[in-house]
């Protein structure tokens, strides 16, 4: 196998797990999300777990990245790149979603007057 099979290699893998992190990340931030209610007059806000985790998504890309520049830099500029359009896609496919339901939802609230 020739270095530049290798270097092939080591860009794909980086951008596998760059996708599976923003996969796993915005999933549970979504979940996190709809998880989320209104506090009571008396209370404050509940969403240190929120800020707590993606901190810790925030450390975990930092590292990932840290550990594809010692691989192969170019890998590293490849992982970024494509968690940050991975990101941009759910968020795009999601918003379509809410849009489509909210016409729905409007559709159905105008018939039934």
């Amino acid at each position: 196998m020739m270095k530049n099979d290798v270097n092939l290699l080591w860009i794909v893998f980086w951008v596998l797990i760059g996708a599976a992190v923003s996969l796993l990340s915005f999933k549970l931030l979504k979940k996190n999300v709809e998880s989320i209610q209104p506090p009571q007059a008396d209370e404050k806000p509940k969403i240190g777990r929120l800020i707590f985790q993606r901190f810790g998504f925030l450390i975990v890309i930092a590292l990932l990245i840290y550990l594809a520049l010692r691989t192969e830099p170019i890998a590293a500029v490849a992982m970024a790149i494509t968690t940050t359009v991975v990101t941009w896609v759910q968020v795009l496919v999601m918003n379509s979603k809410l849009k489509k339901q909210e016409e729905r939802l409007k559709e159905t609230d105008f018939g039934s007057n």
